[in-house]
């Protein structure tokens, strides 16, 4: 796909969400309250999402996601089982229960259970008489499948879809009825590469829409009621004020066919990964203030949640649920790198720009490594800037210094501006490969190889492409020394020409300027027999044993058949 087309895609998902939203909540809006039956399946079962106001349709991401939205259980990377109990008003009971199973990251398989009952009552007749006290109950079981259909250039997940199929079962008394619905789906990431905030790193919007309880109605005798039909557009935006800290932001606009339309929104402020704090408000509540609030536990395999809903003078609703995790998730702390990456999935990706979280700084360096290896130079630089965008630390250390020294070579060669110029150190030549290796050599902070090995690249074809004698002079300005003009020569030339040298040196007893040429020979060929072999001999001549017996050790290392070498080795007690 190209890029311009692929930018107007990725532009036009969230447009579609908002388009599928408004469609589908024409329909929903149009019937009233009170003619909607099976009126449990709008209880929220997940304490966090209650504790957060009820706006968790794009948050979400555990096994309570087969309730709120199933596009979220394919950011699962270990199975969950996740269960609820909650005594409601008049002797109503709650049950909820919900297992997660990743087939691998990214797709997920899920089943859940609820279920509704309540104390007997007292049964009346149609002239009002007494007759016998009555049970009722509700149920529904649903299996659930959710899938990441888009992930980033680092194969991270940024458009997941999912589905639910479930049966829903309501009892009264010896009456009973049965229907079938299905649930929709989807969360969008939005990961800019430059964030809103500067001090706040690993930014993350997620857009989502759920469509809930679509399907057949619910009859007893010849009455038909319809389901609790609704269409929620969600939004999210988590960030990391520090390395293990956590807040998410959330608002949902429902419209039903049971309400009018609602807002809700909450905030979660997780710390250390480990006590998480909550507050929300519902809008439309008739009874009460319609704030909500809690805190969970998030130990090391089972995270505890709590909620607490005022209504009034109805009093207090609790909820206590708990999620047991079968592993560990690789993203325990957001800014370690860790992170997890989707095998099967469409890569949908600008080359030019990353759109990923946000959350993982090192998986941008890892990015910028790789694309030093393929000799990707304007890339690396954008990929490291990324990085210190999320990890601004990062920057003060060594992998700063590293993506500094190479901005400065890319800069120099006006690699981004001429665009040619890194498409020839890309080719695969003598003359380009020793040139991509003294870039490599200075970005890692090794000068001296780097200035040797930009002379092996020009020697290699004086009269070439003049971005090589340009990438000598500069290495040569950089790192404060003159070009040596007799050395401009093919690398394994420039190698055989310092053996002499050094060889000559050794002859008339200048054992310091042999190391120094034999120095240079193994910077250049780090595995030169000779050059390490002449090099222990000029050290061991000079009295400095212990750099004689290194380099002594590097030609065993190199030539373990080196008997000759081995008997010295011996007879100097170095073992």
């Amino acid at each position: 796909m190209k890029p311009g087309k692929l930018t107007k895609y990725l532009l036009a998902v969230p447009a579609l969400l908002l388009g599928a939203c408004v469609l589908f909540s024409v329909p929903a809006s149009a019937g009233k309250a009170g003619l909607t039956a099976a009126a449990f399946l709008k209880f929220d079962p997940d304490p966090r999402a209650t504790g957060m106001g009820e706006a968790c349709t794009a948050a979400t991401q555990d096994a309570y996601s087969t309730w709120w939205n199933p596009a979220g259980l394919a950011g699962l990377e270990v199975p969950q089982l996740s269960a609820t109990q909650n005594t409601s008003f008049a002797g109503v009971t709650n049950q909820f229960a919900a297992v997660a199973y990743p087939l691998n990251y990214g797709s997920t398989l899920g089943l859940s259970v609820v279920r509704q009952s309540m104390e007997t009552f007292q049964g009346y007749d149609a002239s009002g008489d007494v007759t016998r006290e009555l049970q009722a109950s509700d149920s529904a079981i649903a299996a659930s499948y959710a899938r990441t259909l888009l992930k980033d250039e680092i194969e991270r997940p940024f458009f997941n879809a999912g589905l639910t199929v479930k049966s829903i079962s309501e009892t009264l008394d010896k009456a009973s009825t049965n229907a079938l619905a299905v649930d929709l789906g989807a969360i969008y990431f939005i990961r800019p590469s430059k964030y809103w905030m500067r001090n706040v790193p690993a930014q993350e919007v997620r857009v989502a829409l759920a469509v809930r309880n679509l399907g057949s109605a619910i009859k007893f005798d010849k009455l038909a009621f319809a389901l609790p039909q609704s269409t929620t557009l969600g939004l999210a935006w988590i960030t990391h004020p520090s390395g293990a800290h956590t807040l998410t932001l959330t608002a949902d606009m429902t419209s039903s066919n049971y309400a009018d339309l609602t807002f809700n929104a909450g905030a979660e402020y997780c710390m250390f990964q480990l006590f998480c704090p909550r507050g929300g408000f519902v809008s439309g509540q008739t009874s009460g203030s319609g704030l909500r609030m809690g805190v969970g536990f998030h130990l090391s395999f089972v995270d505890l949640d709590y909620s607490a809903s005022p209504f009034g003078e109805l009093g207090r609703m609790q909820k206590l649920g708990a999620t047991v995790r079968f592993g560990a998730p690789a993203a325990r702390q957001p800014l370690t790198g860790a992170t997890a990456r989707v095998a099967k999935a469409k890569l949908m990706a600008p080359k030019a720009k990353i759109e990923a979280l946000k959350v993982y700084a090192n998986d941008y360096i890892e990015l910028a490594r790789k694309n030093m290896d393929a000799r990707e130079y304007t890339i690396a630089v954008d990929n490291f800037g990324k990085a210190f965008n999320l990890e601004p630390g990062l920057k003060k250390g060594l992998w700063g210094e590293k993506a500094e020294r190479l901005n400065t070579l890319a800069v120099r060669l006006k690699l981004k501006d001429t665009p040619v110029r890194e498409k020839t150190l890309q080719k695969t030549d003598e003359q380009s490969t020793t040139a991509h290796e003294a870039v490599a050599a200075y970005v890692e902070g090794h000068e001296l190889k780097a200035f040797l090995l930009a002379h092996a690249a020009l020697g290699a074809n004086p009269r070439g492409d003049a971005l090589f004698e340009e990438l000598l002079y500069n290495l040569a300005d950089l790192t404060h020394d003159s070009v040596r003009r007799d050395e401009i020569i093919p690398k394994v030339a420039l190698v055989k020409e310092k053996l002499k040298k050094a060889a000559k040196s050794f002859y008339i007893q200048q054992f310091d300027l042999a190391a120094a040429e034999c120095e240079e020979v193994v910077l250049i060929d780090e595995t030169n027999l000779m050059g390490w072999t002449r090099l222990g001999s000029a050290y061991y001549m000079m009295g400095d044993k212990a750099k004689a017996r290194k380099a002594y050790e590097k030609v065993m290392e190199l030539n373990p058949g080196d008997t000759m070498t081995r008997q010295f080795m011996d007879a100097q007690g170095w073992k």
